[in-house]
C-alpha cells in the first residue's frame, strides 16, 4: 500500500483535520519487477550473443587463414607446375598434351581469382570500419590511376565527368567499391567494342550518388536484383570472365558504409550503376 496524507487548518493554522487516501500499488511494484527480470535477462541474451559472436569471428579467422595459406599453396603448385610443363616441354609434348597443362593453368588461375574474391567477401564488415569525409574525386582519380594499364591493354576510354564531392564512406572500402564497379564496365562489353565508362556525381539531399555508366552488354531487368548476390553469373566463364562475387562485395561493403547500391540498364543499350553515399554534412 501507498499512502498520502493532507492536512486541513483553520483560520488560526490550527490543524483540525487530516485527510488521508491510500493506494493499491501491488500491480505497479509486480511491473516494476518484471521490468527489472526482463532488463537482467535481455543483459544476458546480449553478453551470451556478442560472446558468440566473438567465437564466430575466431573461426572465421581461422578459416580464412587457412583457405589464405592452405589452400593457395597446392594452386600455385599447379599453376607453376603446368606452367613449367608447358615452356620446357611443349617441343615434345602431343597438340593434345599441351592444351591439356594450358587448362590445368587456366584452371588454377581461376581458382585462385576465387578464393581471394571470397577472402575480400568474408573480410567486408569485420575489419574496423570507421567512416570519414572522402574526396569521391580524389578517390576516383586514384582508382583509375591504378588501372590504366588494364585500360590501355583493352583500349577503355575511361572519365570523370564534372566534380566529385566529398561524401562520407571508409577510404580502403570506398577504393575497393569504385574498382570493382570501374573493371566490370570495362569487362562487360561486346568482343569488338571498345569500352567507355564515364563517371558523374549529383548530389540528393542528405546523399550523394555516383554513376559508373558504360556502353556494356547491358543487362535485363529480371535480372537486376539477382546479378548483386553472391556466385551470380548471368554469363558462362568462356565468354566473360569473373567470380560472381565482385557485386555482391560491392553490396556488403556499401550496407556496411551506410550506402546502397543498384544499376539502371537495358540489354545492348549499356548501364548505368550507382552508389549512395551520406554526403558531409556543414559541421563535418
Amino acid at each position: 500500500m501507498e499512502g498520502y496524507g493532507i492536512v486541513s487548518r483553520n483560520a488560526k493554522g490550527e490543524a483540525v483535520r487530516l485527510i488521508g487516501v491510500n493506494r493499491d500499488i501491488t500491480a505497479r511494484m509486480q511491473a516494476e519487477e518484471a521490468l527489472r527480470t526482463l532488463n537482467t535477462e535481455l543483459e544476458r541474451r546480449v553478453e551470451e550473443r556478442t560472446a558468440e559472436i566473438k567465437a564466430i569471428n575466431k573461426e572465421l579467422e581461422a578459416f580464412t587463414y587457412t583457405v589464405s595459406h592452405d589452400l593457395r599453396a597446392p594452386l600455385r603448385a599447379m599453376h607453376g607446375m603446368s606452367q613449367a610443363l608447358i615452356e620446357d616441354y611443349a617441343d615434345v609434348l602431343p597438340p593434345e598434351g599441351v592444351e591439356f597443362a594450358q587448362r590445368i593453368e587456366a584452371a588454377a588461375q581461376r581458382m585462385d581469382r576465387l578464393i581471394q574474391d571470397l577472402l575480400a567477401f568474408s573480410r567486408v564488415g569485420r575489419k574496423d570500419m570507421r567512416p570519414r569525409p572522402v574526396s569521391l574525386h580524389e578517390a576516383v582519380e586514384a582508382v583509375l590511376s591504378t588501372l590504366s594499364p588494364m585500360f590501355e591493354e583493352v583500349g577503355a576510354d575511361v572519365a570523370i565527368e564534372g566534380t566529385l564531392p566529398t561524401v562520407i564512406a571508409h577510404p580502403s572500402t570506398l577504393d575497393q567499391v569504385i574498382t570493382n564497379l570501374v573493371d566490370n564496365a570495362c569487362k562487360f562489353v561486346e568482343k569488338s567494342t571498345a569500352p567507355r565508362v564515364r563517371l558523374s556525381a549529383e548530389t540528393r539531399g542528405s546523399r550523394v550518388r555516383l554513376w559508373v555508366a558504360d556502353n556494356g552488354i547491358g543487362i535485363e531487368p529480371k535480372h537486376q536484383e539477382r546479378i548483386f548476390r553472391i556466385f551470380e553469373r548471368l554469363h558462362g566463364i568462356e565468354t566473360y570472365p569473373g567470380t560472381g562475387v565482385g557485386l555482391a562485395l560491392i553490396k556488403k561493403a556499401m550496407q556496411h558504409m551506410g550506402g546502397d547500391v543498384g544499376v539502371e540498364s537495358e540489354p545492348g543499350k549499356g548501364s548505368r550503376f550507382w552508389i549512395d553515399l551520406p554526403a558531409v554534412s556543414d559541421g563535418e
